[in-house]
């Protein structure tokens, strides 16, 4: 009689597949990619060997660097179509994009002499970045979400605004819209991002502009919803005096990598008269078009960035890894995850309070407008803007509103008339703060020797002196017990290329 076999059957591919191709983007082997797609099936069922995987990626096309064999002049077109979206991308960060958007693999070493051979000048700028470092502490996942807005772009009409996870360097969202000043637009980047994650952190924090106001106050009232106990305290840090300063080396980041080559794009068009900014008629038809096109670009770009691991740096003590396992699976980098799960109908309470789906501001343009730019779009042959045809397509569809016929049957002057968003109360906007609550305290006197502020949500945090050392803090929900964690600090904006 013949042995039974020892071996577990193998998870079914459609499982495996998605989260294995993701996986194998970020640039892991594949002995990393079958330890975590353990997270993705049940091993008291299904168990998945390296060779088993090996087989499966070979049937699904996803060669090795060596197997792709790829060539300096292989790759050229791609790099040039690169360069026109992002120009002065460093060779790191193009061996990401080119296995994330293109599926292709080629080592570091190739794209750098071809970096050196094409713009030599700009990769000895690069070498000789130096940013200036600033020391900041988290104590772990979600122990924060710090905000801030960003205003380079008002000269196009667009603003743009981020939230992200300093301790992972998870960027939580960034987007871009006609304004960054309404409170209940800002509420509602929050919750989209809270709701997706399943939670919100111990606190939040940004800095002092009324704009935040929403956030501050919906975040402390789901807190003290979840637990009574932090009834008297805002769980909201106001950061003055430049010490917002993990959102600002993510814009510094922002502006490196991704907006010069959308700037450039942007800027031709007004430079060449074919986008005036102060004209209500092409400010609407751009915002209609750009921004739907931006905000695409700019997900899939965060997406690559949250994706995407970051280097070894002796100056940083936060975990090295990519920012989109780190903040999933923290455990893996002996760290903890503080967010707070908060149920569907209390994040249903809060939109409905604090951002309100009928609000004007959600409008991308006023709804006429809308409706009559849907049909004009559709009559040109509605085609996929991207940043080879913008302008063409812009000024297709501004001819198409400009014609006699649009004039004579849509009442464009008095929307165009009526359009001036900038100094519109009902966008604007007013929200005050929840009157009689006390602020955070900062973590002064539990600093020792270090000299530096924990501005994150636990209580009385003792600090150590070492990133590998454990010490023991309570969190900051109302309760008495004590829980072990390691606390790290991150020492600059830097990220090598």
């Amino acid at each position: 009689m013949g042995r039974s076999n020892q071996h577990k059957p193998t998870p079914p591919k459609e499982i495996i597949k998605p989260h294995a191709e993701r996986l194998w983007k970020m640039g892991m082997p594949d002995t990393k990619i079958v330890d975590h797609l353990t997270d993705h099936y049940d091993t008291e069922l299904y168990g998945l060997s390296v060779w088993t995987f090996r087989d499966w990626r070979k049937e699904w096309g996803w060669k090795s660097t060596k197997k792709q064999k790829h060539t300096e002049g292989t790759i050229l077109p791609l790099y040039m179509e690169i360069c026109k979206r992002y120009p002065g991308m460093g060779a790191r960060t193009m061996v990401h994009t080119l296995r994330q958007d293109y599926n292709v693999k080629v080592p570091e070493l190739m794209v750098q002499n071809l970096l050196r051979n094409n713009e030599p000048e700009l990769v000895k700028a690069r070498q000789a970045k130096r940013f200036k470092r600033k020391r900041f502490f988290a104590a772990g996942v979600m122990d924060i979400v710090t905000m801030d807005q960003h205003d380079k772009w008002k000269r196009f009409g667009l603003w743009l605004h981020l939230g992200l996870d300093p301790f992972s360097g998870f960027i939580t969202w960034l987007k871009v819209w006609w304004t960054n000043r309404n409170p209940r637009l800002i509420a509602k980047y929050y919750l989209d991002a809270s709701r997706k994650l399943g939670g919100v952190p111990l606190v939040t924090q940004s800095d002092p502009g009324t704009e935040n106001y929403s956030v501050a106050n919906l975040h402390t009232m789901i807190r003290h919803r979840l637990d009574p106990s932090l009834s008297d305290t805002l769980q909201h840090r106001w950061m003055r005096k430049n010490m917002n300063i993990k959102a600002e080396c993510g814009w510094s980041v922002i502006r490196r990598h991704f907006t010069p080559g959308f700037e450039n794009i942007l800027d031709y068009g007004v430079n060449e008269g074919i986008y005036v900014p102060d004209d209500p008629l092409h400010r609407l038809v751009f915002l209609w078009l750009a921004i739907p096109w931006i905000q695409e670009e700019i997900d899939h770009w965060v997406e690559r960035r949250n994706t995407t691991p970051r280097r070894s740096d002796r100056n940083k003590v936060l975990p090295p890894g990519i920012p989109a396992i780190i903040h999933t699976q923290p455990q893996r980098f002996n760290a903890y995850d503080f967010k707070i799960a908060v149920p569907e109908e209390l994040f249903d309470e809060m939109e409905n309070k604090w951002a309100p789906s009928d609000h004007p501001v959600f409008q991308l343009v006023p709804p006429d407008f809308d409706a009559k730019a849907a049909l004009l779009y559709g009559a040109i042959g509605a085609p996929s803007v991207c940043s080879d045809n913008f302008w063409e397509v812009y000024a297709t569809l501004l001819d198409s509103f400009e014609s006699d016929s649009v004039r004579q049957s849509f009442d464009l002057q008095s929307i165009t008339e009526n359009y001036d968003r900038d100094n519109d109360e009902s966008i604007t906007d007013q929200v005050d703060l929840i009157d009689g609550l006390k602020n955070l305290q900062f973590g002064e006197d539990n600093i020792g020797t270090l000299g530096y502020t924990y501005m994150g949500g636990l209580v009385d945090p003792l600090f150590a002196h070492s990133g590998d050392e454990e010490v023991e803090v309570e969190v900051e929900e109302g309760g008495s017990s004590n829980r072990h964690l390691r606390m790290y600090a991150d020492f600059s904006d830097v990220e090598d290329e």
